[in-house]
């Protein structure tokens, strides 16, 4: 298992503790002004136009870099 920097104890492991994994996530978030950035929602156009479509994909995926 890869170590990010947070203690062990705030670990993922699958099913069995994700529901207190994702509170203490946002609770550090919240922390550190960041949960904005998981509260966001970018709406997705509802043209189909190909230029605007992958503008939002840039904008969107803009966030996970």
């Amino acid at each position: 298992m890869a170590f990010n920097g947070l203690r062990l104890e705030y670990a993922l492991d699958g099913s069995l503790n994700y529901v207190a994994w994702k509170d203490r996530m946002e609770a550090i978030l919240e922390d550190n002004g960041l949960k904005e950035f998981i509260d966001q929602e970018i709406q997705k156009p509802a043209s189909t136009n190909a230029q605007e479509l992958a503008k939002w994909r840039s904008v969107w995926r803009g966030g996970d870099r």
